[in-house]
């Protein structure tokens, strides 16, 4: 049984990473992926319990689209999914999915992506590197830094001990949010997650907080 974690890029030149987990949290596979159908293609092969997606797979309710030049209009009058507003009152920030979103490309694709995998009858979740960590490890340096992604990886060995260490093969940080992704995609399986938002709307997926 296995969990593909997924850090969508917005464009296919940029290219997207991808990590597979077992049961066991043993590291099956990690990709650089570029098409659509490439990602496609890497689930299918390794036909996993779900995949664990970074990026907005829905919009708030009422829209149709992102374009400003569409009559649309959400039906809440605050910003964004009611999952990103839930984030925020726990003290952890992100990109909420508006009109005026920069990363529109991403959502696009990501809505498109799950629906072609689940119409291949897997299971898709929508998932937030950045709030797992928080709520595995709390508090670390930005992950586009060095000492960020040392530091979140000799935390992830500690999860994942076929995670190579920090000293020996540092990883991009693209390719730990992977990581991420499915690891909390495997604490999904198991129970040990909780879901933000609106069901009607789309559910986010972040790890029960750590005592």
């Amino acid at each position: 049984m296995n969990f593909i974690g997924i850090d969508l890029t917005t464009l296919p030149r940029k290219k997207t990473a991808g990590a597979v987990l077992d049961a066991d949290l043993r590291l099956q596979d990690r990709a650089s992926l570029g098409s659509d159908e490439d990602i496609v293609a890497f689930v299918e092969a390794h036909r996993p319990a779900l995949v664990a997606i970074d990026a907005p797979l829905s919009l708030p309710l009422g829209l149709c689209c992102l374009e400003g030049t569409c009559s649309c209009q959400p039906v809440s009058p605050h910003k964004g999914r009611q999952c990103e507003r839930e984030l925020s009152t726990l003290g952890i920030g992100c990109y909420y999915t508006t009109k005026r979103s920069i990363i529109k490309g991403m959502v696009y694709r990501g809505i498109s992506l799950k629906a072609e995998l689940e119409r291949r009858g897997h299971t898709v979740i929508e998932i937030y590197p950045y709030a797992s960590k928080v709520r595995l490890f709390g508090p670390l340096p930005k992950k586009t830094t060095v000492a960020g992604r040392r530091a979140l990886q000799a935390l992830l060995q500690h999860l994942i001990p076929s995670v190579p260490s920090p000293q020996e093969n540092l990883l991009s940080h693209d390719a730990l949010d992977a990581l991420l992704a499915a690891y909390t995609g495997f604490l999904y399986d198991y129970g040990r997650t909780e879901a933000l938002g609106d069901p009607s709307e789309g559910l986010l997926h972040i790890p029960i907080r750590r005592r």
